[in-house]
């Protein structure tokens, strides 16, 4: 009894291992993917926006006639745009995050519990397979007749 509860334990500590593994390498997988689509986004953003306030200088200087400040207001309603960003984080970015977090962490079940139900799920069929074995020793004991 004392060597089956060992193996028990064991099998449960693999599994588990194997589980944190196997989840440990989906959340690495999506934050990686999640990283690289980032920094393509970033750099296209950052040409988009280069060509637009280009063009849009170029426009404005044909209404003021004058380039130089044609650059400056392209550069302060830039600036504004961070500004409100930056005052706006916490609704637009700060809390999209909480809670994309939150539901990928705290709802479902626990580690603990998905390795539970999967072992009791297993001790199901191991008692399955000890009474169909206990079952044909009978069938075997009563010269083939149930």
């Amino acid at each position: 009894m004392d060597q089956r509860i060992k193996e028990d334990f064991r099998s449960l500590a693999y599994r588990v291992e194997r589980y944190l593994r196997l989840a440990m390498t989906e959340r690495l997988t999506v934050l990686t993917t999640c990283v690289v689509v980032a920094a393509v986004i970033f750099a296209l953003a950052t040409s988009a926006i280069f060509f637009l306030s280009t063009g849009l200088v170029k426009t404005l200087t044909l209404l003021t006639e004058n380039e130089m400040l044609s650059y400056y207001i392209v550069g302060a309603g830039l600036l504004l745009i961070i500004l409100i960003v930056y005052l706006l984080r916490k609704p637009l970015i700060e809390n999209q995050f909480v809670k994309m977090f939150s539901r990928e962490l705290l709802e479902g079940p626990s580690i603990t519990e998905r390795v539970m139900r999967k072992g009791r799920k297993e001790d199901q069929i191991r008692k399955l397979a000890e009474s169909l074995m206990q079952e044909l020793g009978d069938y075997d004991e009563e010269g083939g007749e149930l």
